[in-house]
């Protein structure tokens, strides 16, 4: 994977937690435990060929529709 690539994925991870942690009035540490339990950084990073493209708004929107499937 580019060095690139790696830097784009942080990006969209770190801004993506931080508007959860915001919209949802969390810490962002709690937002890494709920993302790491549903392994949501992992999904994120898989995503990532459709999620670059698009507002870093859309991998918030990403995340809530997937948190919503599956219940959590």
């Amino acid at each position: 994977m580019s060095e690139i690539r790696r830097q784009e994925e942080n990006l969209i991870i770190v801004s993506t937690v931080e508007e959860y942690a915001l919209k949802h009035n969390m810490d962002v540490s709690d937002v890494l435990r709920l993302f790491s339990k549903y392994n949501v950084l992992k999904i994120l990073r898989s995503q990532y060929d459709v999620l670059h493209m698009m507002d870093l708004g859309e991998s918030l929107d990403f995340v809530e529709n997937f948190l919503g499937r599956i219940g959590a």
